[in-house]
């Protein structure tokens, strides 16, 4: 939970900020999260929409936490080494938001290359990655070999 609730608020923080600069709201960009389920609806839902974007962007990061600690059962180095597999496990999250979740939901504005913003993308979506491996790594140590 802890890591779900750190990584998804570091995320949902960046992209409300980074769309704050092209002109968009918070509530806009949880309702976008939200059209994945009301389409364009999302837009006129208000409060309520945004809202059910929220707790959508808290169930996928879960989902991208709870993915983590499965593999990290099985690869322990993960866990014993979470500043080199959470920026790399970023990395991998980055490329299938970008790659393939949002190019299926926006085919038309993605998949984008916009300088610094994806920069800053890659970045934050590595310290997700670091966010999550240094939770897992804090409260699940591996036996020793």
């Amino acid at each position: 939970m802890l890591a779900t609730l750190a990584g998804g608020t570091l995320d949902i923080t960046y992209a409300c900020v980074v769309s704050y600069f092209r002109g968009r709201t918070p509530t806009a960009v949880l309702q976008s999260v939200a059209s994945g389920w009301q389409g364009a609806d999302a837009y006129q839902g208000g409060a309520g929409s945004a809202l059910l974007g929220l707790v959508t962007h808290y169930g996928i990061m879960t989902a991208m936490v709870a993915t983590f600690g499965v593999v990290a059962m099985r690869v322990p180095a993960l866990i014993r080494k979470p500043w080199l597999s959470g920026p790399v496990y970023g990395l991998a999250l980055y490329a299938v938001m970008y790659g393939i979740v949002l190019p299926l939901r926006f085919p038309d504005v993605f998949p984008r290359l916009n300088g610094w913003i994806t920069v800053s993308d890659i970045i934050v979506h590595m310290g997700v990655g670091l966010i999550i491996a240094l939770v897992f790594s804090r409260t699940r140590r591996p036996a020793p070999r």
